[in-house]
C-alpha cells in the first residue's frame, strides 16, 4: 500500500507543516520495518512495540510519541485499526517513559535582555535588518516559529497611536482559523517599517531569504529561525549557550519577561495564544527573581 498517496487525503484539512511531520515520522518507521523485513501498513502491534523498545537509548520520548502519532494517523487513513492503541504497544510507551527520567528540556529563554545583545550583532545590510525584525516581531508578537515565518506584510496595520498590530493567523491550536491579534512596540514598529521600505515589500512574506543583497519572493523557511538565533547566540555569548537555544527560545523568553513584570498568567496567554495553562507556567517557572527587583 502506498501510504504517500494516503497522506494526499490530509491535503486542506491539515497545515503542510503537519503533513510534512507524518510524512517524515512514517518515513522513519517503514525504513525500520524495511530493515527489519517486517510490514509497516498495515503494522502488527508486536512490531510497533520492538519499533518504540529500539529506539528508547536513541529517541527522546517525545519523539517517540510524536512517531507513533503518525504510525496511528496512516493506519487510519488506510482502514485499519488503531494499533498505537493496542496494550502491547502502550506497555512498551511505558517503558519508554520510564527509561527516560526527569522533565523535558526546556530551550533557552531569549529574554529582553538577550533580545537586545543579539540585536546588536546582527550585520548592517539587509540580511542584518532582516534578522532583527525576526528577533524584535518574534519577541513581540510571542509567536511560534511556523506563524512567525507566515506573517504577510498585509497582515500588518497601522494604529492611530503609531504603533502596529498584527493578525497572527491559524496556528496549531486553531483549527478554527479565527487568529489572534498582536501589538508590536514602537521600537518594532518602526524596524519592521524600515524593513518594508528598504525591501520595497508590497504583499506577502513579511520575513523572506536574503542572497547578497537580494530578497527572494518566497516565505522563510522556519528552521532558519532557530539558525539564525543560534548563530547570533554564539557571537553575543558562546557555543554552550547557542546549543540551548530554538525557534520556541523568543516565546519562551517573552513570557519569562513578561511574568519578571508581573504580568500575570492569563493576560500572557492571550498575548501569546496559549490554552493551556501548564504549558506557560512551565516556561515561567524559572525566572530569576532578581528580575523583580
Amino acid at each position: 500500500m502506498n501510504w504517500h498517496v494516503l497522506l494526499r487525503r490530509l491535503e486542506g484539512a491539515y497545515s503542510d507543516h503537519t503533513i510534512r511531520a507524518y510524512r517524515s515520522d512514517f518515513a522513519h518507521f517503514a525504513n525500520w520495518c524495511r530493515r527489519k523485513r517486517l510490514k509497516a501498513l498495515p503494522a502488527e502491534p508486536s512490531t510497533v512495540a520492538r519499533f518504540v523498545d529500539g529506539h528508547c537509548e536513541t529517541l527522546k520520548f517525545s519523539s517517540i510519541k510524536r512517531k507513533l502519532v503518525a504510525v496511528k494517523k496512516l493506519h487510519r487513513l488506510a482502514g485499519f485499526e488503531a494499533i498505537a492503541d493496542d496494550e502491547e504497544v502502550l506497555l512498551a510507551v511505558r517503558r519508554a517513559k520510564r527509561s527516560q527520567p526527569g522533565r523535558p528540556r526546556q530551550a533557552l529563554g531569549i529574554t529582553f535582555e538577550r533580545r537586545e545583545r543579539l540585536m546588536a550583532q546582527c550585520s548592517e545590510d539587509l540580511s542584518g535588518l532582516r534578522d532583527r525584525v525576526l528577533i524584535a516581531v518574534g519577541f513581540d508578537t510571542l509567536c511560534r516559529r511556523s506563524e512567525l515565518v507566515a506573517l504577510r506584510v498585509e497582515d500588518f496595520h497601522l494604529n492611530p497611536g503609531g504603533t502596529m498590530s498584527v493578525l497572527v493567523r491559524r496556528a496549531k491550536n486553531d483549527q478554527e482559523g479565527l487568529g489572534r491579534m498582536a501589538h508590536l512596540s514602537a521600537e518594532t514598529t518602526a524596524l519592521v517599517q524600515e524593513w518594508i521600505a528598504a525591501a520595497e515589500l508590497m504583499h506577502g512574506p513579511l520575513l523572506r531569504p536574503v542572497y547578497k543583497d537580494k530578497i527572494a519572493c518566497r516565505y522563510l523557511s522556519p528552521t532558519i529561525v532557530a539558525s539564525v538565533l543560534k548563530r547570533l547566540s554564539r557571537l553575543a555569548y558562546d557555543v554552550e549557550t547557542a546549543k540551548e537555544v530554538t525557534g520556541h527560545s523568543l516565546r519562551v523568553g517573552a513570557a519569562q519577561t513578561l511574568t519578571a513584570r508581573g504580568v500575570g498568567l492569563l493576560p500572557i496567554m492571550s498575548a501569546g495564544g496559549w490554552r493551556s495553562i501548564n504549558t506557560v507556567a512551565k516556561y515561567v517557572e524559572n525566572v530569576d527573581i532578581n528580575l523583580w527587583q
